[in-house]
């Protein structure tokens, strides 16, 4: 059994971290003793800058979340039902290539059993869990804003993880190196 302690050791503190309106965002990476780890489709909608990718559970803030673990955990219910989980901590602050001036504060949460998940039907397609530690890295080309460029991605089945969560899984993937 993975020593969780020693894991949170390794994460950052942002409980205390009072979030901004329309500036901060956050996300929560749910894994499991067999470092599976709950990852949504996102259903495919116009408005959404992130139409149709996958991603993990979470979204921007609101002035009643107050802090950012707020923020994160209030999204992780509406998105997937689930409402009680272990915060380990913190990963690093990412920004989204196509949105760089927010900030997306991702949280390494701990769940012993993933229960029957409930996707947000206006927001998630489905629903996928993936070995974070079986998860390939490959190469993908994307195109944003007219160009097409080449991305570092993480394949599972016929889904292609990339930008801001497969940053977010590479970080994970790192605190399990010596695991």
């Amino acid at each position: 059994m993975l020593d969780w302690e020693k894991v949170s050791g390794k994460l950052l503190d942002y409980t205390n971290v009072k979030g901004k309106y329309g500036k901060d965002a956050a996300v929560c990476a749910v894994i499991d003793d067999n470092y599976n780890i709950i990852l949504e489709k996102r259903v495919q909608n116009e408005k959404d800058p992130w139409s149709g990718q996958v991603s993990f559970p979470g979204g921007h803030f609101e002035k009643n979340d107050i802090y950012i673990i707020n923020t994160a955990l209030r999204e992780l219910k509406e998105e997937t039902g689930i409402n009680n989980i272990k915060i380990l901590g913190g990963l690093e602050i990412q920004h989204p290539k196509n949105m760089p001036s927010l900030n997306v504060y991702p949280f390494l949460c701990y769940k012993e059993k993933f229960d029957k998940l409930i996707p947000q039907k206006d927001e998630i397609q489905y629903f996928f869990i993936p070995n974070i530690i079986e998860l390939k890295e490959g190469v993908t080309n994307i195109n944003m804003d007219g160009k097409t460029s080449p991305e570092k991605c993480f394949i599972y089945k016929n889904e292609i993880i990339w930008g801001m969560t497969a940053r977010i899984i590479e970080k994970i993937k790192d605190l399990f190196k010596d695991h």
